[in-house]
C-alpha cells in the first residue's frame, strides 16, 4: 500500500491588538494569506477588555472568509504595562504570549504588511537555538561603514520576533526594576536578547523610512509602519499620489484594495467599510513631536474635499514635512 504523504505542519503566527488595531490586523491577515507559501494559523492576544466582542466576531468572520485559522487568547493586564506616546500597554502582551506558547512561532505587530517571502523567516526560527533565544531582523545601516541612522542604541526593533521552541527568559524581574525609558518594551527585549539573538536580514522588518534604502536584490518581505501615523489615517482622496509614486505606504494600500476585492459577502463588506472608517479617525491627538505626522494626516482629513489641493501645496515644503508622512514624501527609485 502506498503511504499517503502528509502535509507539512502549519506555521504559527502570533500578535496582540486592541480595538485601535482591528482594521490593521484585517489587512495584515489578507496580505499574509495572499503571499504565504504554505499553511499558517494565527493566535491573537488581547488585554482584558481592550478588544470588544464585536471586533473579535468581525475578525473571526473575516479570517474564515480568508480560510485562515484564527483563535483569540485573553490576557491579564499588569500595572507594569505602561502607555508611552502612541504605544499602548498591549505591546507588552508579546511577553505573555511567548510564555504561553512554548512552540516555535512568529510574533508580528499588526501595523505591518506581508509581502512575498515573508514566511521564509520560519526557516530561521526552526533552526534557532535555545542559547540564541530569539530571531530578529537587523537594524538598517546607512552605509558600508555600518553607521546606523538610529540614536536609541537598540540592536533591533521588536515589531517582528521569531521565537524558537523552548523556555523563555524571565522578563518580569527586570521589568519590575527597570527605569522609565523610551520604548520600554523594546528596551527590555534588547536587554534580554540583544547579545544573543540570531539576526536575519532587514527585509523581514523593514521600517518605512528604510524602504527606499533597499536595493532591488533585497526587497522587503515585511514592511513595518512604526510610529503614531499609519496608512489608514491617510484620506482616500489623496492615496492615489502615494500609489502613483510607489511610496512605502503603497504596499499597504495594495493589500487593502486586494482585501476589498476578495470580500464578496455584502454583510462582511459593509463591516469592512465600517472598520476602515473607524480606523481613519483613530489615534490619540498629542502635541508630542513624534505625533507630528498624525497631526498632519488628521488635518488633511479635516479639510475634506480640499485635501488634494492641500497635499499639492504641502509638497512644495517637503523638506519641512514630518518624515514618513505619505504621499508627501514620494518614493523615488534609484
Amino acid at each position: 500500500m502506498t503511504p499517503v504523504a502528509s502535509s507539512p505542519p502549519a506555521h504559527h503566527v502570533v500578535c496582540a491588538i486592541d480595538s485601535q488595531m482591528t482594521y490593521g490586523l484585517a489587512v495584515l491577515l489578507a496580505s499574509m494569506k495572499d503571499t504565504a507559501s504554505g499553511a499558517f494559523d494565527v493566535r491573537v492576544g488581547y488585554l482584558d477588555d481592550t478588544l470588544p466582542e464585536s471586533d473579535r466576531d468581525f475578525l473571526t468572520t473575516l479570517a474564515a472568509a480568508l480560510n485562515v485559522p484564527l483563535a483569540f487568547m485573553p490576557l491579564p493586564s499588569n500595572p507594569l504595562f505602561i502607555t508611552q506616546g502612541h504605544i499602548s500597554p498591549t505591546t507588552f502582551a508579546k511577553f505573555l504570549l511567548a510564555d504561553a506558547i512554548a512552540e516555535a512561532h512568529l510574533w508580528i505587530d499588526a501595523d505591518t504588511v506581508a509581502l512575498a517571502g515573508w514566511d521564509q523567516i520560519f526557516d530561521d526560527i526552526h533552526t534557532a537555538t535555545g542559547l540564541e533565544g530569539l530571531v530578529v531582523a537587523q537594524r538598517g545601516k546607512d552605509d558600508e561603514s555600518g553607521t546606523s541612522p538610529q540614536s536609541d542604541g537598540l540592536r533591533f526593533n521588536a515589531g517582528v520576533l521569531g521565537w524558537p521552541a523552548g523556555q523563555r527568559r524571565d522578563w518580569r524581574t527586570p521589568l519590575s526594576t527597570m527605569k522609565d525609558v523610551a520604548t520600554q518594551e523594546q528596551a527590555l527585549f534588547n536587554q534580554l536578547y540583544g547579545e544573543s539573538a540570531k539576526t536575519i536580514p532587514e527585509a523581514f522588518n523593514t521600517l518605512t523610512y528604510r524602504v527606499e534604502k533597499l536595493t532591488p536584490a533585497h526587497l522587503p518581505a515585511i514592511i513595518h509602519f512604526a510610529g503614531a501615523h499609519k496608512p489608514w489615517h491617510l484620506p482616500r482622496s489623496v492615496r492615489h499620489v502615494c500609489v502613483e509614486y510607489r511610496c512605502p505606504w503603497s504596499a499597504w494600500f495594495d493589500a487593502e484594495k486586494a482585501l476589498e476585492t476578495l470580500i464578496t459577502d455584502e454583510t462582511l463588506s459593509r463591516a469592512l467599510t465600517t472598520y476602515a472608517k473607524r480606523a481613519s479617525s483613530s489615534g490619540r491627538f498629542s502635541w508630542r513631536r513624534d505625533h507630528s505626522g498624525l497631526r498632519l494626516l488628521k488635518a488633511l482629513a479635516a479639510v475634506g474635499p480640499v485635501a488634494p489641493l492641500a497635499v499639492g501645496v504641502v509638497r512644495l515644503m517637503e523638506q519641512w514635512v514630518p518624515r514618513g508622512t505619505h504621499p508627501i514624501h514620494p518614493y523615488r527609485a534609484k
